[in-house]
């Protein structure tokens, strides 16, 4: 006879598909589903956090600067003070997203350990997606917009894009570099199509700001768009070995063929590293400063920390299985509105937001 102890896995559990569920141990079922969704919580959080903040906090000032000048004095002078200029109010969502698990009695009275695995995981599959398209959302959206606040204290909040010339105060560069309300940060093409000089721009419309770490990000459909452009700057990585006597070609750093070819680094573009990402919509451009003391986003969390992340909620505590459904609370909002910027590769002179954008 089958012993079942220890710790199990979300695997182990895939394996038992001939055990009814109530012999092999609810407890330990509801161990190891939890397990998981701790583990993906985790790795969710590590993973935004090349572009986003993650912080309880519903509102800060952005765009303020010290705009302030040395001032010559006699032996006994003293310089006036000096104000720093005033910022802007940003703001950051916070939605609640619910998925039935269609646990009923009946259901768990047939179900094996591998039923309720394979449930799970294809909850996880909606959260990630769900996920991915609210962070999509807040970076390639342009138009700023209102929220309420239900979740929070009721107020209506001003949430912000990344600069899109709606007036608001920018910071200055540490070089004294001042920006214009105008200024803007999603752009399309200059010409009838997409050229190099498209990603220059769009590349320099974040390096400007003097910002550190600055990436490319894009879809894997466009490498090969980027590969094409005439005069491109952009050097893929090859599968090439490098410690191959006599070889004449290839870059130093080589690609591996392991990764996932939605998010890994694919080449440089002028020394810029350049990544794919799930998350960037086909025919757009990302130029990020990951290393900017001021992410992009804010990913903002629950001040409730039980609230934060997928998670199952019980009918009773006392018997996890009850769970009716999986939650998720979700929200994004722009915080370093200079940290990023979008090109839009498909169209001259304006920005058109992506199709499919889930708001």
């Amino acid at each position: 006879m089958t012993k079942y102890v220890g710790t199990y896995s979300l695997e182990d559990l895939l394996a038992q598909r001939y055990v009814p569920a109530s012999q092999f141990g609810f407890d330990a079922i509801a161990r190891a589903i939890q397990a998981h969704l701790d583990w993906l919580n985790g790795q969710v959080a590590d993973q935004v956090g090349l572009i986003a903040e993650s912080s309880t906090d519903v509102r800060r000032v952005w765009g303020t600067s010290e705009n302030m000048e040395m001032k010559e004095v006699d032996e006994l002078g003293v310089a006036r003070t000096q104000k720093d200029a005033n910022g802007v109010e940003v703001n950051f969502p916070l939605r609640k997203f619910s998925l039935s698990t269609g646990w009923t009695a009946d259901f768990i009275a047939r179900a094996t350990p591998a039923d309720l695995a394979q449930r799970t995981l294809d909850v996880q599959t909606a959260y990630l997606t769900r996920f991915r398209q609210e962070m999509t959302a807040a970076i390639f959206g342009k138009a700023n917009y209102s929220f309420v606040d239900w979740l929070g204290d009721g107020t209506t909040l001003a949430v912000k894009k990344l600069l899109n010339a709606d007036g608001g105060a920018i910071p200055n560069a540490p070089d004294g570099t001042t920006f214009a309300g105008t200024h803007q940060h999603y752009a399309g093409t200059a010409g009838a199509s997409l050229a190099y000089t498209d990603i220059d721009t769009l590349i320099a419309n974040v390096t400007e700001h003097m910002l550190p770490g600055v990436k490319l990000f894009i879809n894997a459909a466009n490498v090969s768009t980027l590969t094409g452009l005439a005069s491109t700057k952009f050097t893929a990585l090859t599968l090439a070995v490098v410690a191959v006597p006599g070889r004449t070609s290839g870059t130093l750093m080589t690609a591996d063929v392991e990764d996932d070819p939605n998010n890994k680094l694919v080449g440089y573009w002028a020394g810029y590293e350049v990544h794919t990402r799930s998350w960037v919509p086909s025919g757009y451009y990302a130029a990020i400063a990951t290393g900017s003391p001021q992410k992009p986003l804010v990913h903002r969390l629950d001040k409730f920390t039980a609230l934060n992340g997928m998670r199952m909620v019980f009918q009773l505590n006392a018997h996890p299985l009850t769970a009716q459904t999986f939650e998720a609370e979700i929200g994004f909002g722009a915080w370093g509105r200079h940290a990023a910027a979008i090109l839009d590769g498909g169209t001259q002179t304006t920005y058109a937001n992506p199709s499919g954008l889930v708001r």
